[in-house]
C-alpha cells in the first residue's frame, strides 16, 4: 500500500483552512493508497489548531498537526515534508479547495507517466461572492495542454500550490525549500528550477482541479502590481540561485524584462485616456518587467509572513 502525504501550510487563516480541510477529508481515493493530511501551523499563537481538531473528528484520513513557529513559507513547507511519510507529497494551499478526485487525478498521472512532479489547474474565485472579473488571470493556472502532457518547459511558471511530488526524486535533504526566501517567496520556484535542470520531468493532470479563493485585500491593482513585480524578480533570481556561475539565463530574463518595460510602458501611456482595467493590465505587465530588471534582494517586497496581504 502506497502512502500519500498532503501538506497544507497555513498562516493566520483558520477559516479558509477549515474549507481546505473539508475538501481534503472528502477526497475519493482508491483503497490501494493510504492518505495522511499534514497541517503546518506557521502562526505564533497556534490559531490553526481548532480547525484541525474539528476536521480530525470527521476525517477518514489521519490529520497531523505540526506547529512551526519560525515565521516563513520555506520553514513551513520544510516542516511539512519532514513530517510526511508518503512516497508522494502533495501540496494544497490553505486558501484552496480541492475537487473530490483531485488527489486521485494527480496520482494517476504520476503512475502513468513516471513524472517526478505533477501539477493541476487552478481556478480563481473571489471570497464573499464578489465578482473576480479582471483579476482572475493573476491567480489562476490555466495550461492548454492535454491530460498527462509533459510541462517541464513551463517550470518557470509553476509553483507548489496544487502539486504532487515523488518525494525521493524531488524533496531530498533536511531543507529542500531555501529558508533565505521565507519572506519573498520563490522557494518553490527554486526547487522546480533545480529539478528541471537535473532532468526531472513534470506532467499535467487536467482533472486535478482546485479553486483558489482570493480575499478582498488582494483584489486591487496595487496588490497585483506588487505581485507581478515579485514574480518578475523570481524569474531571474531563481536562475542565479540554481546556477550561480551561469549568467546567460538571468541576462536573458532581464532582456525580456527590458522589452516588457518598453512595450507595456508605451502601451500604458497610449491607453491611459481610456482608464479602467485596460490601463491597469498594461501597468501590471510593466511592473512584471521592472521586477526582472530590479531583481536584487534589496528590491524585493515581502508577500509572506509580516508582509502577507490578507
Amino acid at each position: 500500500m502506497a502512502w500519500i502525504s498532503v501538506v497544507t501550510p497555513t498562516y493566520n487563516r483558520p477559516a479558509p483552512l477549515a474549507r481546505a480541510l473539508t475538501s481534503l477529508t472528502a477526497q475519493e481515493i482508491d483503497a490501494d493508497f493510504q492518505v495522511e493530511l499534514i497541517v503546518v501551523d506557521n502562526s505564533a499563537d497556534s490559531n490553526a489548531r481548532d480547525a484541525v481538531t474539528l476536521a480530525a473528528k470527521v476525517s477518514p484520513f489521519p490529520i497531523i498537526y505540526v506547529a512551526e513557529t519560525r515565521p516563513g513559507v520555506a520553514h513551513a513547507r520544510n516542516a511539512g515534508v519532514a513530517a510526511a511519510r508518503g512516497r508522494w507529497v502533495a501540496f494544497l494551499d490553505d486558501d484552496e479547495e480541492a475537487d473530490p478526485r483531485w488527489l486521485a487525478a494527480l496520482v494517476r498521472i504520476a503512475l502513468a507517466t513516471g513524472a517526478a512532479a505533477v501539477f493541476g489547474p487552478i481556478e480563481a474565485l473571489a471570497e464573499g461572492g464578489r465578482e473576480i472579473a479582471a483579476f482572475a488571470s493573476y491567480f489562476e493556472r490555466r495550461i492548454l495542454r492535454p491530460d498527462g502532457a509533459d510541462i517541464t518547459d513551463l517550470a518557470a511558471y509553476l509553483g507548489t500550490n496544487n502539486s504532487l511530488f515523488d518525494r525521493a526524486a524531488c524533496l531530498v535533504g533536511p531543507q529542500p525549500f531555501d529558508p533565505s526566501l521565507n519572506s519573498s517567496g520563490g522557494e518553490d520556484s527554486l526547487v522546480l528550477q533545480k529539478l528541471a535542470l537535473s532532468g526531472k520531468q513534470f506532467n499535467f493532470s487536467a482533472q486535478a482541479s482546485v479553486v483558489e479563493w482570493v480575499p478582498e485585500p488582494r483584489l486591487t491593482w496595487a496588490y497585483v502590481k506588487k505581485r507581478k513585480f515579485l514574480s518578475g524578480q523570481i524569474r531571474v533570481f531563481v536562475q542565479r540561485m540554481a546556477r550561480p556561475r551561469a549568467y546567460g539565463a538571468p541576462v536573458w530574463w532581464m532582456a525580456i524584462g527590458l522589452a516588457q518595460v518598453v512595450i507595456f510602458g508605451v502601451a500604458t501611456v497610449v491607453v491611459a485616456p481610456l482608464g479602467g482595467d485596460r490601463r491597469e493590465r498594461m501597468a501590471a505587465q510593466l511592473f512584471g518587467g521592472l521586477g526582472k530588471i530590479f531583481w536584487a534582494s534589496r528590491f524585493r517586497p515581502a508577500l509572506y509572513g509580516k508582509g502577507l496581504v490578507s
